[in-house]
């Protein structure tokens, strides 16, 4: 006779239970919401990136929200690449202007939360009407000042040869245009600027043209070093401290100080540029803009924690003091040494900011723009070779009108709490 291996009723009973009590726990387990994740595109790789990623750390900490942080060189390929497999992240971090009104006006962004609004200072955030509503699309997280002439102590700011370089990886030409936009804002003024920077005023204006030939005189002999010099130096060191470089000022960005010491000090270019010296107060920003791809609760903690005071000072505290990040107001004291502090004086004491001008301009200018700067530098005295590169950039401007793309409304502002009107 065969024996039943079946276990007694009473063992039987026992399994069951436990069967179904490791079920119910597996369950439980299983429909446990994870916590929430916050997708961030933005410029900063390396150490510029560690610092950033301090301040989610805090807010993580705080809000038990996690924040998945995707820092890229290529940020405009990289966001059409995800925008276009329909997975955008929740926030991306921006510094063209126009690029985020494009988006705006396509629907594609989200208004900011009221309480992010109310921290969004022109001329980095200026409002639009979309659909008949008036909304801030974008807020700045970090800015720059760009009036900015980087000089030797012991040397006089209007003594020496410049420092050029306008290699940049994928942008290559934005440093000649920053040198173009803020010759173009010095001598012609915030009011022509604007003009000029929102496409009411032709390339081929006396002003715009008077500023291409006052850069071609500065640089002069430097024009073909510019060609073939980074901005940053060829050796990532800085043009001021390259070895045999034969030059000893810089015009470039507060954002330029990481790769100096204390021994290389600021002036505004108006101080440094004899040509140009005016007393308007108005001086070029550029700015690092967050923008909400996506409305979620976890997009709308962080961007509204990424614009307060807290994360401001923790950001401030996290790296050096030669990468320390401006913002649109003060967070406190920079430091009596060295540029900071004075950079920070000049960002919150100036009558009028205005917008990097190619910053606001749509894509397809921005790109011809640099391509224009590239092609002057092979020969900055030949006037038949401006009169076809202004040309060239007003049929560019023309093409964006009539396909109805959209300009940001306004470049100048007296900054946050200051500044005239």
């Amino acid at each position: 006779m065969t024996r039943s291996l079946r276990p007694p009723r009473a063992l039987r009973l026992l399994l069951a239970l436990c069967l179904f009590a490791g079920l119910a726990l597996t369950s439980a387990a299983c429909t446990k919401d994870p916590p929430p994740t916050v997708s961030v595109l933005g410029p900063w790789t390396g150490d510029e990136a560690e610092s950033f990623e301090t301040v989610l750390e805090q807010f993580t900490g705080k809000y038990g929200i996690e924040v998945d942080y995707q820092g890229t060189t290529s940020l405009r390929e990289t966001l059409l690449a995800q925008m276009q497999a329909g997975s955008p992240p929740d926030i991306a971090v921006l510094n063209s202007l126009g690029e985020l009104t494009e988006y705006a006006h396509n629907r594609v962004l989200v208004p900011l939360p009221e309480q992010v609004r109310e921290r969004s200072p022109e001329p980095w955030a200026p409002e639009l009407t979309i659909g008949g509503r008036k909304n801030t699309y974008w807020t700045p997280i970090k800015v720059d000042l760009k009036s900015v002439v980087w000089h030797y102590p012991g040397r006089p700011a209007q003594q020496g040869n410049w420092c050029i370089g306008v290699g940049s990886g994928a942008t290559t030409g934005w440093p000649g245009s920053d040198w173009i936009e803020d010759i173009l804002l010095q001598k012609s003024g915030p009011a022509v600027y604007e003009q000029w920077a929102t496409g009411e005023l032709a390339w081929g204006s006396k002003e715009v043209r008077d500023a291409w030939k006052t850069w071609g005189r500065l640089i002069g002999p430097r024009a073909d070093a510019a060609l073939r010099n980074d901005f940053e130096g060829n050796d990532g060191k800085g043009l001021l401290k390259r070895t045999g470089g034969g030059c000893g000022r810089e015009h470039q960005g507060s954002f330029v100080r990481r790769l100096y010491g204390k021994d290389v000090a600021y002036a505004p270019t108006t101080e440094a540029v004899a040509e140009l010296d005016n007393n308007r107060g108005a001086y070029e920003v550029a700015g690092d803009m967050a923008a909400m791809f996506r409305d979620t609760e976890g997009a709308r903690a962080l961007i509204t924690f990424l614009t307060g005071d807290e994360a401001r000072a923790t950001w401030a505290r996290a790296v050096p003091e030669s990468n320390r990040p401006f913002f649109p107001v003060s967070v406190g004291s920079y430091g009596d040494a060295w540029a900071n502090r004075a950079v920070n004086e000049t960002l919150t004491g100036a009558e009028r900011l205005c917008a990097d001008a190619s910053d606001v301009m749509p894509a397809g200018v921005r790109g011809a723009f640099y391509r224009a700067v590239l092609e002057f530098l092979a020969a900055p005295q030949d006037a038949e070779l401006l009169t076809g590169l202004l040309r060239q950039l007003d049929d560019e401007t023309a093409r964006h009108r009539e396909l109805g793309t959209p300009r940001v409304p306004s470049v100048c502002a007296a900054p946050p709490g200051g500044g005239q009107e």
